[in-house]
């Protein structure tokens, strides 16, 4: 069993749902879902320090938060001192992931998101401690990060050219960082077995979407394609970040039918997944995203055994073609048209597409398959 080092900006689950108390925005879900899946499948087989730097700014009602550690099972999650203070955050963090670190243990690899300017510089000072490679974990291209200057995003991408290993969510993410034929892996996603002991959250049926409300991941084409249906007895329930409170409720209006939660946790999330009558991703299509990011919450959503509605990805094609209700787009009248076959297919073929569809996901992106690569990446 070998140790490693995970630098992230994810939280515990644990302390997650404290966090969504104190945030007047909330972090990113699929972000915080994503490596928090990750880090689960590597502790399958190896042992892993995570060192988080807790994700808070103005936005945030603590301004100081004290270091802590929390384990789970294989993993330590390590937390240096943090606060909203850009120049303190700026001037102290290297020491302070310094005060975390294990001591007189031999780390075979520091794994780091490739998305943050301050977790890579980290990673590379702290190689030098270790003697170790660094694995950079990369689930998007930086030229795809809103409001940041061209000169940050060039610079993501030259330091994680600099790294010794990958682990990419597609082949033009490989493309794009290992320019010199260095290890890599290429992973769909990251999927886990859940079977709630918990009641479901929302005791009527309902269609699901959680993810980023923002205009242009489709949330209110979604929202006037329901409209449009309006099947009495079945609710739309959204939840998520990126949300314009102001606008959404315009677009609400007075629809009982139409709930929005606001951001919620990730067990409540797995509970609404896995007891809705369907879920639905409705991020329009964009060859310029597409290309680089395979739509996580499809695949979640698949795990837990429940149908799922996307707008076409061809990425999600390759593999699980007959697996998913397809919208040609992100158009009001093809939402309308997908959403009417799933709510009109038998019984007989919506057990089947489920079926098939986990089976396939749960092959390609299980804990225990992710972690197992990973492990043989990381020796």
């Amino acid at each position: 069993m070998s140790r490693v080092l995970y630098l992230t900006n994810a939280v515990s689950q644990l302390m997650f749902k404290e966090y969504l108390k104190k945030w007047k925005v909330s972090p990113n879900l699929s972000n915080q879902n994503f490596h928090n899946k990750l880090i689960r499948a590597i502790a399958k087989f190896d042992k892993v320090d995570v060192i988080s730097i807790r994700p808070i700014n103005s936005n945030f009602t603590d301004k100081k938060l004290p270091q802590l550690v929390e384990d789970e099972f294989n993993i330590s999650w390590r937390y240096p001192k943090v606060s909203t203070n850009r120049l303190a955050k700026y001037l102290f963090l290297n020491n302070r992931i310094k005060k975390v670190l294990p001591n007189n243990e031999k780390i075979e690899a520091i794994l780091v998101d490739t998305l943050n300017m301050s977790l890579l510089k980290s990673a590379i000072r702290i190689k030098k401690t270790y003697k170790c490679k660094i694995i950079g974990i990369c689930t998007d291209n930086p030229n795809n990060i809103s409001f940041t200057s061209s000169n940050y995003k060039n610079k993501l991408i030259k330091l994680g050219q600099s790294l010794d290993g990958y682990i990419c969510l597609t082949s033009a993410i490989s493309n794009l960082y290992n320019k010199t034929n260095k290890p890599v892996l290429q992973i769909d996603g990251v999927s886990e077995e859940y079977e709630s002991t918990s009641k479901p959250l929302i005791n009527e049926q309902y269609i699901y979407f959680g993810g980023s409300l923002m205009e242009e991941y489709g949330v209110y084409s979604l929202i006037e394609s329901y409209k449009c249906i309006n099947p009495k007895d079945i609710k739309l329930v959204l939840c998520g970040h990126h949300v314009n409170i102001d606008k959404l409720n315009s677009v609400i209006k007075d629809n009982k039918n139409i709930i929005y939660l606001g951001p919620v946790s990730y067990e409540d999330n797995l509970n609404l997944i896995k007891y809705s009558l369907f879920s639905i991703n409705p991020r329009p299509i964009n060859p310029k995203i597409d290309e680089y990011s395979i739509p996580s919450k499809t695949l979640e959503c698949i795990s837990l055994g429940v149908l799922n509605i996307t707008v076409n990805n061809f990425l999600l094609k390759e593999h699980y073609d007959d697996c998913i209700i397809w919208a040609k787009s992100s158009s009001k009248e093809d939402l309308i048209e997908a959403i009417n076959k799933a709510l009109t297919l038998s019984k007989e073929e919506k057990d089947r597409i489920i079926k098939t569809a986990k089976e396939k996901v749960m092959e390609r992106t299980s804990l225990e398959i992710i972690g197992k690569q990973i492990h043989e990446l990381i020796i």
